[in-house]
């Protein structure tokens, strides 16, 4: 996250105000962790784009509605969240591209490499096996490091019951992970 010394409560006033130039200074701070946390739910990196470019025109269409600008993160987390769900939706469960990032290649630890490659396609496929919200309530907890309030605020659910899915996502990542090796 950017953190250029202005607060989102500054920056929200200033778009309000009339300068839409600022709203480049939320997509700076936040376009790098909305991503992240879209690729881990849709598995594609290209996907994700899309999902957060829609999510930023949503958020600055509607940021009038905004009730807290000084929770903005989870606000516009919650709208990539429900952006996600939407593609996730359209293209069915079972449907989940991996991204495939090519290895960096080296030559003096080329086995390395492989096994990092590897491990980082298992777990893919492992997070792409859940469901959705199970997904995101692990991505947001153990990716994104929010706290379950911040993930309330996000996703709209209760605390236990996002504890309950980040602990079965668990299991059932720990479960899908035995599986593939």
């Amino acid at each position: 996250m950017v953190n250029d010394g202005v607060s989102d409560v500054a920056v929200v006033a200033q778009v309000l105000g009339g300068d839409g130039e600022a709203f480049g200074i939320l997509i700076r701070r936040y376009e790098p962790g909305l991503l992240r946390f879209a690729t881990r739910m849709l598995g594609s990196p290209d996907a994700a784009a899309d999902a957060v470019a829609e999510s930023f025109v949503r958020a600055y269409r509607h940021l009038a509605q905004c009730r807290d600008p000084a929770r903005l993160r989870s606000w516009l987390y919650r709208i990539t969240g429900n952006r996600c769900r939407s593609h996730l939706s359209r293209r069915g469960n079972n449907d989940i591209p991996l991204s495939e990032a090519p290895p960096l290649a080296d030559p003096a630890d080329a086995w390395a490499v492989v096994e990092r490659a590897e491990q980082v396609a298992l777990v893919e496929r492992a997070l792409a096996s859940l469901s959705a919200e199970k997904r995101e309530a692990f991505v947001l907890k153990h990716v994104e490091g929010m706290s379950y309030e911040e993930m309330a605020a996000v996703t709209g659910a209760r605390i236990p019951t996002l504890k309950m899915r980040v602990h079965r996502a668990r299991e059932a990542l720990l479960a899908a992970l035995g599986a593939l090796v």
